[in-house]
């Protein structure tokens, strides 16, 4: 005995309903295939071009992304070297914050390593990646340029699937046979092939999400129609407040129009056949009168567009677009009900997001690092050092709703001995170095300070009173040097 579905047909049972057909739901392929098949090139262009076009108009979607930008790099990354060579560290150091990091970009001018790092990660959720190319000046000065999303792509009259460099080009990436990158293809404003770029000279960074993914995809992907709809909808609501505005008055009349025979009514044109337009002077003309059992009346228009389900749709799909972001949609809004509890929570999960995004900058970081320290002792810039390679690099302070209390945590952690002075300082973005050699430098300034003052004055300054911790502080208790 068979069950036969309304169609006729036998049902089979299927413990996953999911994986059964539903003539009630559209009809989707099943798709065995690997990303780059799923999502082919031009689908990744088009949702680049869309992304693009989102984060440059639509406020919500930018905040997010500048936000975690903004909080991942802050004044940090400063470089830090775990090697034994402390003569070499404090040489290269120097060079890296005082040389490299400010004018190892290409372009010069205010393209610092610390800008490039945020307009990096800012590109990451937009574009979906990044490329950075490792070069030279000519006279071997290390630099790198940094190169669009758009312009690594399959160059005109090439086929991707086809051996190009020794390896199969696939969406302007030439791989070897176990996936590894071999070669890019940069490709000029118009699609043509400018040059092949080897693998070893750059940087591609971007946020895996499948096994096997050769190019990024927008952190956009899965809200770009939503936001799409959102700024159309928001657009044609603004016009329709415009309309409404315009209008502040009705007036309800026997004939439907203006009264020509009312004083504060002139007609503009021709006045003997009526024909023209009806200008209406409100100076003075505030109270109007109507026959009795006229029915005429005089209304304000009462706006009450938008209304709250287009607004708590909006707020609904924002908070999908906000999910897939993987930020929290209180540092838009503000943080709603749940008191600090819920607070915390939601900053937890936005520094959990921020230390991600910090990994991913941190390879970038140090092989443009060891590059330049690299490129240096070639040309003799620094000493030689078995340690070259060993660097870290410092992070802005944790998120928090209370920096009072972090600063104390840091302070408990220093005076335990489980924290040490160069990670508080790195955190305000400097080395432990430059911090002594200020404060260095700021003890002898008060020192000179009180001996000009002395002399001038004659008297006697005590130190402390230079650098009194508390109005009423007390003088260390001389040590009790007489025998019992």
């Amino acid at each position: 005995m068979a069950i036969l579905d309304q169609f006729g047909r036998q049902v089979n049972y299927k413990a996953a309903r999911a994986a059964q057909q539903n003539y009630h739901r559209p009809w989707e392929p099943v798709q065995k295939r690997d990303i780059e098949d799923l999502v082919p090139s031009n689908d990744r262009i088009t949702l680049q071009s869309h992304a693009r076009r989102i984060y440059l108009n639509f406020g919500p979607i930018k905040n997010a992304i500048n936000q975690r930008s903004m909080y991942a790099v802050g004044r940090a990354f400063v470089p830090i070297y775990k090697g034994g060579d402390e003569e070499f560290g404090n040489i290269a150091g120097k060079f890296l914050n005082d040389t490299f990091y400010r004018i190892g970009d290409a372009r010069g001018g205010m393209h610092d390593f610390k800008t490039n790092l945020f307009g990096w990660s800012s590109s990451i959720d937009v574009d979906g990646e990044i490329f950075v190319l490792l070069t030279e000046t000519a006279t071997g000065f290390p630099q790198y340029q940094g190169i669009p999303a758009h312009r690594i792509a399959t160059p005109k009259g090439f086929t991707d699937g086809q051996m190009y460099q020794g390896g199969m080009l696939k969406d302007g990436i030439v791989h070897y046979q176990s996936g590894e990158a071999k070669a890019y293809a940069f490709c000029d404003k118009n699609g043509e092939l400018d040059q092949w770029l080897l693998a070893e000279n750059v940087i591609h960074l971007f946020d895996p999400e499948w096994q096997y993914q050769s190019r990024g995809l927008t952190a956009l992907t899965h809200c770009i129609n939503d936001c799409r709809d959102m700024i159309q909808s928001t657009e044609w609501e603004r016009l329709a407040m415009l309309q409404m505005s315009s209008i502040s008055l009705v007036e309800y009349n026997d004939n439907g129009g203006p009264d020509h025979d009312d004083p504060y009514n002139a007609l503009v044109g021709d006045t003997e056949t009526g024909k023209g337009m009806t200008v209406e002077s409100l100076d003075g003309g505030t109270v109007r009168y109507f026959k009795s059992n006229s029915g005429g009346k005089i209304e304000t228009l009462i706006n009450n567009r938008p209304g709250n389900p287009f607004l708590d749709f909006h707020n609904r799909l924002l908070k999908s677009a906000f999910a897939g972001l993987n930020w929290s949609m209180a540092f838009y809004d503000g943080h709603g009900a749940g008191g600090g509890t819920a607070q915390r929570t939601e900053i937890a999960m936005a520094q959990r997001s921020i230390e991600d995004r910090q990994d991913l900058l941190f390879y970038a970081a140090k092989r443009l690092v060891g590059y330049a320290i690299a490129k240096a002792q070639k040309r003799g810039d620094l000493p030689q050092s078995p340690d070259w390679y060993q660097w870290e690099f410092s992070t802005p302070p944790k998120l928090t709703i209370d920096d009072g209390r972090i600063t104390k945590e840091l302070e408990a952690l220093w005076k335990m001995g489980a924290a040490n002075m160069r990670d508080i300082v790195s955190m305000r973005g400097k080395t432990l170095e430059a911090h002594y050699a200020e404060r260095a430098q700021e003890v002898a300034l008060r020192k000179l300070a009180a001996r000009r003052a002395e002399e001038l004055y004659g008297v006697t300054i005590d130190d402390r009173e230079m650098s009194m911790l508390t109005a009423n502080e007390m003088a260390p208790s001389e040590p009790n040097t007489q025998q019992p």
